[in-house]
């Protein structure tokens, strides 16, 4: 009798895992690269910057509607560092000025005294850089669901400078040999902040997006930042734009203290270099 043929063992397979049941499909319909990119913020109506008596305040150290901020740049730049989270940094610096006949009877700026009648320059400067993680929070599979929604924590810090000055009354000190009655300030704000952002993926390469962040102290500084945003990425570039508010105060314990919510549209573009 012939002997009976033995079933040889299965070769191993040499195919990608892919080809063995694991799924092909992306994480994301676009891949998540370095990204740097830069934006344009045109400022619109909003709580124009206002200077208020803080708690140590011994006169009325009050004044409002500083002036209504420039249109504002700003620069960009994600980090992938995990499978699901992102690591951000977002920069930008603004300034705006105005001019106003002092209502009240008398007022008390940064030690520069000034009464009813007289006309008043003012300017302001900000400046606000922020570090953040983005990071996958529901639902946590993969592929990404076309809606997610992502946790951010943040540490964001920010840098206000205020001058004040009465051109008029300037002009009369100088004529008289005097000093002119000018001051300025400068404040100065680090928070945490914490926030959600949620996103849905209209197409593989549309991108919708809102997110709210912010953090507070009672009776001490805040700031909160809010951005509703859509975006069309192809290969290595992307634009996108919307709607972007930041809002910020300084700490009240003091003589005087700083408070402005400023929003407006934006549009902006990014480059993506792939890892």
């Amino acid at each position: 009798m012939g002997q009976t043929q033995q079933s040889q063992p299965p070769a191993a397979s040499t195919q990608p895992a892919s080809a063995q049941g694991q799924s092909a499909v992306p994480d994301y319909p676009d891949p998540r690269t370095f990204t740097i990119g830069a934006f344009y913020w045109v400022i619109g109506p909003g709580q124009q910057p206002s200077n208020r008596g803080g708690n140590q305040a011994f006169d009325y150290e009050t004044l409002a509607d500083w002036g209504k901020p420039h249109n504002t740049p700003g620069v960009e730049a994600t980090f992938p560092i995990t499978r699901t989270g992102e690591l951000h940094f977002e920069y930008f610096q603004g300034k705006g000025d105005g001019n106003q006949v002092l209502g009240a009877p008398a007022v008390d700026i940064f030690g520069a005294n000034y009464i009813q009648g007289d006309y008043l320059a003012t300017q302001f400067q900000f400046k606000s850089a922020k570090l953040y993680l983005d990071d996958l929070l529901f639902p946590h599979k993969f592929p990404v669901a076309k809606f997610r929604i992502k946790s951010l924590w943040e540490v964001e810090w920010v840098h206000i400078k205020e001058t004040i000055d009465a051109p008029i009354l300037d002009a009369t000190l100088a004529a008289q040999g005097l000093a002119a009655d000018s001051a300025n300030v400068s404040h100065q704000i680090i928070l945490p902040a914490f926030g959600l952002a949620a996103e849905y993926a209209l197409t593989p390469h549309v991108l919708l997006r809102a997110s709210l962040s912010g953090f507070g102290i009672p009776h001490k500084a805040d700031i909160a930042d809010a951005e509703a945003t859509v975006s069309y990425r192809h290969g290595m570039w992307e634009i996108r734009g919307g709607g972007k508010a930041f809002h910020f105060k300084t700490s009240p314990n003091s003589p005087e203290y700083i408070s402005a919510t400023i929003a407006g549209a934006f549009v902006g573009i990014r480059w993506h270099w792939s890892l």
